[in-house]
């Protein structure tokens, strides 16, 4: 197999293609056949000059020569690929035991002049235009999962030595967001810090069957995707059919400019050629936090977006639409919105949140009278990427409450230092901001107590929900659901001024309140100029851009950098980080 090595900054417009577990969808065949080779046919149609796969090429063998004839089949499947195929591999590939590095470097010949010491050809980096590809196992042919102490080192020296490039994308196989479920270490591993402490853009993933991108946080802006919707099986449980289905990621790369978009099979066709996500990996230069959602609950839940992805709402118990607003009676009630770009809400940085609500009693219980929150627990770890974003709730003695969770479900809980009497048949403006370690509480507009301090902000969280009226599905029916109503709420990624809060609860629309500015000072109307919107946004040197996707793409705004952690395996880091 030939490689590619170029200079950095040699090539700034390109395209490539990532997948992830291509392997037999269940049955006893190495790949999936059905699913692969049209795969790479749709890719071929969008000339994209690489292929990244996230490890699990194949189904695995017990021993290294069956392990080998079934790498044979994914060769013969990808042969067609018009570009240049590179890899990682996964748990299944390592299903034959000792020997299976050798047989690796032997079947693939992937680069081995800048490799970790015994993991040549398995762990290596490509430099490709004005990227750096760096792909590492996080399966070890022992068995073990995790990646060794000589793979973080070597990490840590061609990370280093990206700085002349525009790009840097990390390729291995297990999440890190599945914190508890692999042993990769979470966004505060050794893993995951050394890609924030460099700026790493991106990273692909695959092991779980599905498409879930989301920025984990952890001190950095970093993207995870995970994209193992090669071909392997998708009927893991907890189903979400929005993200368990097949397809494949295709990244532009423009200069400064990076966007991936996912292409699945939506008119059922047996092509996977129609665009069903997309997201900006780099706006290529500054961005200024605007408007998530806005949600207006006299129109319907059907007619939600977020970051300009739509998101489906479901009414559940005797929740009700009328008057104008969502009105709740405090026993199992509530509305769920979800969808496959629900991942924009996972804001683990600076937040606004405002809206109206009308309480007609508050319950007792540390959980009582949830307003809002975004979170799931339908998987049965608290791995990171369950973890709740963000939760606003009302106290019985009027104190507002927030919460969210870092690590591996590590709990933040903050209450205002006053309370507010809520429960007099009208409606209120309620608000919550986070800023940097701080959190403020308002009510119709006026700050509510002291300002909050915290330590930690949340992590993960990339596969949550966003529930009105109570806590997150599997707690519907006990002491969170809220008796009263719900009205406009609104949700922006960066805080808002108290200025701003108070103009909201005096009737200013939510899309004219822009974040607060570096400054701290406020920023005027966003409306139709928000820069990190991909399909209508200019690239950095300020010529025409035409839309390759007919998608809005979410905001790529993402949480201000906080200090890196100290690196365990690797002892002290150095403190640089890439010029992004």
């Amino acid at each position: 197999m030939i490689w590619l090595v170029g200079t950095a900054l040699a090539q700034d417009a390109f395209r490539f293609a990532v997948i992830g577990d291509p392997q037999t969808d269940g049955d006893e065949s190495s790949i999936n056949w059905d699913v692969l080779p049209q795969l790479i046919e749709d890719m071929n149609a969008r000339n994209p000059d690489l292929l990244l796969v996230a490890g699990d090429l194949v189904g695995g063998a017990g021993t290294v020569p069956a392990t080998v004839a079934q790498w044979d089949d994914f060769q013969t499947a990808t042969a067609a690929f018009s570009g240049t195929v590179y890899a990682v591999p996964g748990n299944h590939d390592v299903f034959g035991g000792a020997g299976t590095f050798d047989a690796w470097r032997s079947t693939f010949g992937f680069p081995t002049d800048d490799s970790p010491a015994g993991e040549e050809g398995v762990s290596y980096v490509v430099d490709h235009g004005n990227t750096r590809f760096v792909f590492v196992t996080s399966d070890q042919e022992s068995g073990g999962t995790g990646l060794s102490s000589a793979a973080l080192a070597w990490m840590d020296k061609v990370l280093s030595e990206a700085d002349a490039f525009e790009h840097v994308y990390v390729t291995t196989h297990h999440p890190v967001s599945f914190s508890t479920e692999s042993s990769i270490g979470g966004t505060q591993g050794d893993f995951w810090q050394l890609m924030v402490a460099y700026g790493v853009e991106g990273t692909f993933m695959g092991h779980w069957h599905r498409y879930q991108p989301s920025q984990p946080g952890g001190g950095g802006p970093t993207w995870e995707t995970i994209i193992g919707t090669g071909g392997g099986w998708t009927g893991f449980e907890p189903i979400r059919p929005y993200q368990q289905r097949w397809g494949w990621l295709e990244v532009e790369v423009d200069g400064a400019y990076a966007q991936a978009t996912f292409f699945g099979d939506a008119d059922g066709d047996g092509h996977y050629d129609d665009a069903l996500d997309s997201y900006v990996l780099d706006p290529g230069g500054p961005t200024d936090g605007g408007l998530v959602l806005e949600l207006d609950l006299d129109v319907g839940l059907a007619n939600a977006v977020a970051g300009g992805k739509a998101l489906d709402g479901t009414l559940i118990g005797d929740a009700t639409q009328a008057d104008g607003w969502l009105e709740l009676d405090g026993d199992g009630d509530a509305a769920e919105l979800g969808g496959i770009g629900d991942y924009v809400l996972a804001g683990n940085g600076d937040l606004a949140i405002s809206t109206r609500v009308r309480i007609d009693s508050l319950a007792s219980g540390q959980w009582a009278n949830a307003l809002l929150c975004y979170g799931t627990n339908d998987y049965y770890t608290e791995d990171e990427e369950t973890n709740y974003s963000f939760w606003l709730s009302v106290r019985e003695d009027g104190t507002l409450r927030a919460f969210w969770e870092h690590g591996d479900g590590s709990n933040v809980v903050l209450e205002s230092t006053a309370t507010a009497e809520l429960v007099d048949g009208t409606f209120h403006d309620v608000a919550l901001t986070r800023a940097g370690d701080v959190a403020t509480f308002f009510v119709d507009g006026e700050q509510l107590g002291a300002p909050v301090p915290f330590t930690e902000p949340p992590s993960g969280g990339g596969r949550g929900l966003l529930y009105l009226g109570s806590d997150t599905r599997s707690y519907i029916g006990n002491e969170s659901d809220l008796d009263g109503a719900m009205d406009h709420l609104c949700i922006w990624d960066r805080s808002l001024s108290g200025a701003q809060v108070a103009a909201r609860a005096a009737g200013t629309a939510c899309a004219e309140l822009r974040a607060r500015s570096d400054s701290g000072s406020d920023s005027g109307s966003n409306t139709g100029s928000d820069s990190t919107v991909a399909d209508d946004s200019a690239p950095p040197d300020g010529g025409d851009r035409t839309p390759t996707v007919e998608l809005e793409p979410r905001c790529g705004c993402a949480a201000a950098p906080a200090p890196v952690a100290a690196l365990g395996l690797l002892g002290v880091l150095l403190a640089r980080r890439r010029r992004r």
